[in-house]
């Protein structure tokens, strides 16, 4: 569609999804591509060819990206996925930041994640808001004196003065022009809130933390004429609620008030696509790494909650071994040894999580797969196969018997599944259920179960999936 009156095309369509969009728009006429600088380069969209028609085809990540000055692209997660907000919270998932504009809504408790995103985007603000000046209102202000000025109130005069026979004293008023209006107040106590974020005492100091402090402490100087509210009165006004309009020529100040309110009130952050409660840069997530930090996390979190006699690493750093061995003696299928390009690099078996135990023994491998099965039929499908194949090579190597899959549910059976066995190794696929918030926790602890059941740590309790 076409956002009316600017001339921006908005398209949706889900991750790995292709994107419709004339060639126009963002191939020029020498065949380079028109993208913005913030995604060129990045494997967020990709051009391609479909049925011979150049297409662009969307990656893994979910969020709006702005393609260029004509085209905005919102892509959603293709497998359902009720809370990515949580999963980004319980991982500490790195979202990518993009200066490109989106409503989200809020829910929930603002945590430090929130937090960390509202600071980023007030520090932003304020600094728009004082290159485009702060919003002044004239004020009523009265007074009693020798000298007045402005209008004389002649009621409260003779009231004061008159009836007492004071003749050269008089009540007036006048309206000064001031920047110390309920808005401004609003935007103050955010920046007051966002302040005792950065310098609240923590175990580990945060990189950054100090410069935006910094930053924050010069832009409190342009706010030195505004009064602090500690009784927030100013959320009754009608301006900072959005139940008046600001004036046109102060309009940029509504997202840094609902910005404001949302840090004020402490409410969290949504990442589902939609909303209106506050704009905010977009933040593209990576439902690849997201999907696989969120599994492994879930499994170490039970792990220790159960008392698993096993570690949870992670086979990408802590749990990797090498691929490669170099026998001894070397083969010599022509008569003379043959040299192993591994005894100078062994390679890596990495699977996505391993389980080891204090003797150094690997009870299980998985890895965790963010592609769908089964979404266009009713019946189970295979995973697939170089998927398989990997598993199987790794769990070859780590000396078992069996290798899991872990893949997120979209449709048929959910749980446990057998897929087979490829001579001496049975495929397993563990289909997780992630569409609802109230179903969630189950499903990771079914999962937690499955994996303690195959590794062979738990005789007690059988899995209630399969």
């Amino acid at each position: 569609m076409t956002v009316p009156g600017n001339g921006v095309s908005v398209i949706d369509c889900v991750e790995y999804g292709y994107v419709d969009i004339d060639t126009s728009l963002w191939v020029t006429e020498g065949h380079q591509t028109k993208f913005s600088s913030e995604i060129d380069g990045r494997d967020i969209l990709r051009a391609t060819f479909k049925k011979g028609v150049l297409r662009l085809q969307a990656t893994s990540y979910v969020g709006v990206i702005s393609l260029n000055d004509h085209v905005v692209v919102r892509v959603k997660p293709r497998v359902p996925i009720a809370n990515l907000t949580r999963m980004v919270i319980e991982t500490g998932h790195s979202v990518l930041p993009l200066t490109a504009f989106r409503d989200y809504s809020t829910r929930g408790t603002a945590d430090d994640w929130a937090m960390d995103v509202y600071t980023d985007a007030l520090l932003s603000y304020v600094d728009d808001l004082l290159d485009a000046g702060l919003l002044r209102a004239y004020e009523r202000r009265e007074g009693e004196g020798h000298l007045p000025h402005g209008r004389v109130d002649f009621t409260r005069t003779v009231q004061r003065f008159a009836a007492r026979s004071v003749s050269n004293k008089a009540a007036y008023s006048w309206f000064e022009r001031t920047v110390d209006t309920p808005v401004n107040r609003c935007v103050r106590a955010a920046m007051n809130v966002v302040h005792q974020h950065l310098t609240k005492t923590r175990s580990q100091p945060r990189r950054g933390d100090r410069s935006k402090a910094a930053r924050l402490a010069g832009q409190f100087h342009a706010f030195e004429e505004v009064s602090d509210d500690p009784g927030y009165r100013f959320l009754e006004d009608a301006q900072v609620l959005g139940l008046a309009p600001l004036p046109d020529p102060r309009a940029y100040y509504r997202p840094v008030l609902d910005l404001s309110v949302a840090i004020l009130r402490g409410v969290g952050l949504a990442l589902d696509l939609g909303g209106s409660d506050v704009q905010l840069g977009s933040l593209l997530i990576d439902t690849n790494k997201l999907f696989e930090n969120f599994v492994r996390v879930s499994l170490a979190k039970h792990a220790a909650a159960q008392g698993w006699p096993v570690a949870v690493l992670d086979g990408n750093t802590d749990g990797k071994v090498d691929l490669y061995d170099v026998p001894v003696p070397l083969p010599a299928p022509f008569g003379t040894p043959m040299r192993a390009v591994a005894s100078r690099d062994a390679g890596k078996a990495q699977p996505d999580v391993v389980l080891k135990t204090l003797d150094g023994r690997f009870p299980l491998i998985a890895e965790v797969k963010n592609t769908i099965h089964g979404a266009a039929v009713d019946t189970d499908t295979l995973p697939d196969r170089d998927e398989v194949e990997q598993a199987v090579t790794y769990a070859l190597r780590y000396g078992l018997s069996f290798t899991l899959l872990i893949h997120p549910w979209i449709r048929g059976s959910k749980g446990l599944l057998y897929v087979g066995r490829v001579r001496s190794i049975d495929v397993y696929d563990y289909r997780l259920d992630l569409s609802s918030d109230t179903r969630t926790d189950a499903a990771l602890a079914d999962m937690a179960r499955v994996v303690a059941g195959l590794a062979r740590l738990t005789i007690d309790q059988a899995p209630t999936s399969g």
